[in-house]
């Protein structure tokens, strides 16, 4: 398995961040979601929807949204002061990670490091399935996150096992409609699927968005059931000036080999050094042995 600094070497950026930009139909304002894409020289490239679902469980995921927090941190910082046609940007994160408000501190973590960055420009997105959760404890949490100043995301919003009802006991500001429901944008069940979901959610004082449309029919569909925005497939990569922790990691490289260069050469002259010390020693030894015996 190929290490972080193999990757690095290799000239390729191991972590990537990558956007979605939402459309909104009315006033013109935009979102972006943001995904980590895993660049590996064993496995490939890895975007979000394929290691999701392992890192999820592990401690891998939690060293990801924390890398995912830094990396939009700082590309919030490059926005002009006068941007306000963006409203926030999204992050992907997994529930166990709002348990002991571990989330919370990652993000006050980020709030000392850019206080420059206003929290309301980011927006936690969770996952429909913590419905499934104790929903009186994941209102505490969301709670703890709302007071910071961030907004709240569920994504994957209305398929057939979404309980639905359950929406309305928890606050959140976005729902991202899942495939079930996007899909039925293409069909005589649209009205009765995408439709209905869409009036609830807003009844509920939540704004809708139809992701991942493919064509101009979806689009003109979700517009006609008033959703208020969409994603169409296309990404938008992170500009290139703003910084990137491989830089940083290259150059730690680079350091770390350099000093180890110069502590070899320095241990090779300071042996040098002493062997014709040694050398030296010896031979004014058996010169003066000699000169007594004479």
């Amino acid at each position: 398995m190929a290490t972080v600094k193999e990757t690095v070497q290799s000239g390729i950026k191991p972590i990537t961040i990558d956007f979605s930009r939402v459309r909104f139909f009315e006033n013109g304002k935009t979102l972006y979601r943001s995904f980590l894409t895993v660049n590996s020289l064993d496995l490939g490239v890895l975007g979000y929807d394929q290691y999701r679902f392992v890192a999820r469980r592990t401690k891998v995921g939690e060293q990801l949204v924390r890398r995912h927090l830094e990396k939009l941190f700082r590309h919030i910082t490059y926005l002009p002061e006068n941007e306000t046609e963006v409203f926030c940007f999204t992050v992907p994160v997994y529930a166990r990670l709002l348990n002991d408000n571990l989330l919370a501190s990652m993000l006050m973590d980020m709030k000392a490091l850019y206080p420059e960055v206003p929290m309301n420009k980011v927006c936690i997105e969770l996952s429909a399935d913590i419905l499934y959760e104790d929903l009186a404890e994941l209102s505490k949490c969301i709670d703890v996150l709302r007071d910071i100043g961030v907004k709240i995301a569920l994504c994957e919003v209305g398929d057939q096992f979404c309980p639905t009802f359950r929406l309305s006991e928890i606050k959140f500001d976005y729902a991202f409609l899942d495939t079930y429901t996007t899909n039925s944008l293409a069909g005589p069940s649209m009205e009765r699927i995408a439709g209905s979901m869409v009036k609830y959610l807003h009844y509920i004082g939540v704004t809708v968005i139809a992701p991942m449309l493919d064509t101009d029919e979806k689009i003109e569909a979700a517009k006609a059931v008033e959703a208020d925005g969409y994603t169409d497939e296309t990404f938008i990569p992170a500009e290139d000036k703003i910084p990137d922790d491989v830089s940083e990691e290259l150059e730690k490289i680079k350091t770390e080999e350099t000093e180890t260069e110069e502590t070899e050469t320095e241990e090779t002259e300071t042996e040098e050094t002493e062997t014709e010390e040694t050398e030296t020693e010896e031979t004014e030894t058996e010169e003066t042995e000699v000169l007594s015996d004479e």
